[in-house]
Parts: C-alpha cells; structure tokens; sequence
C-alpha cells in the first residue's frame, strides 16, 4: 500500500516516458497540413535528388568542381518555373554559375512526374537557396506547359 499517493513500482519507471510521448504526439499534431505537405515534399525531395540529381550535383548540392554546376547560390533554382523545364527537359546550353561556365549537356528526365519534380524543387529550394515555401504541383505543370510551347 502507497500511503503517499506517488506512482510506485513500474508506473513510476515509465510515468515520464508515457508523458514524453503524450506531449510529442500531441504537438506534432498540432501542426497544419500545409506544414506537413511542405515536410513531407521535403522529405520526398530528399529521396529523389538523391536517386536522380546527387550523383552529379553531389549530396551536399556543390557540384562537381568543372564538370557539373553546383545548385547551391545557383540562379536557376531560384526560378522555379525554369527549374522545372531544366530538370524534365534537360539542358544543352553552358550556364554559368558563380563565375563559373559549365558547358556539360544535362540529361532529360522525362520519366520524372509533375509531383516528383515539385517535391525535387522543394528539397533544392528549401535546402539551397533558403526558400521556405513548397512548390505546387500547378506551379510545374504550367511550367512545363510553357516550356513545351517553346521548343
């Protein structure tokens, strides 16, 4: 018998992990879908640029020193409507960035969806050029649409 009314036994060994639990679930529910859907682009971003776009622009998104461009304080990212026509479609033409021309054609990536390219952008976005925004899925379609209509 606890004549003190304090938990005692294993409710006293696990009382404080059940209560972090509690309080972490309760304030990752608390979040807005819009917040989740960013995090969850972000997160699918991260996978794709990794099976797609890190083996030439590297994980760390520098490039490869004169071979490929790095994404990290490129211009081009920051355009997401040219970046989405950049990633589909690919690029022939040499672009230079910080200083630096780099004429290595990037290749197509037809197989790439409208949503996996919003997810790629979001990942690059967020990570490189301090764009804390998620990128639409209409954002891209219109994009390529417009990029279509150009070549």
């Amino acid at each position: 018998m606890n004549i003190n009314n304090r938990p005692s036994g294993i409710y006293q060994i696990h009382l404080p992990k059940y209560c972090f639990l509690f309080v972490t679930i309760l304030i990752s529910s608390c979040q807005n879908a819009q917040e989740l859907k960013t995090e969850q682009y972000f997160a699918e971003g991260f996978q794709l640029y990794t099976t797609n776009c890190a083996n030439c622009h590297q994980t760390d998104g520098k490039g490869m020193a004169n071979l490929y461009p790095p994404l990290s304080g490129s211009a081009s990212i920051k355009d997401k409507a040219l970046f989405a026509c950049i990633i589909k479609n690919g690029m022939k033409d040499t672009i230079v960035v910080a200083g630096k021309k780099f004429s290595r054609p990037m290749p197509a990536n037809s197989k790439l969806t409208e949503l996996e390219i919003a997810e790629i952008i979001t990942y690059v976005s967020m990570k490189w050029s301090a764009d804390s925004t998620l990128t639409s899925i209409d954002l891209v379609s219109k994009s390529l649409q417009q990029c279509a209509a150009v070549d």
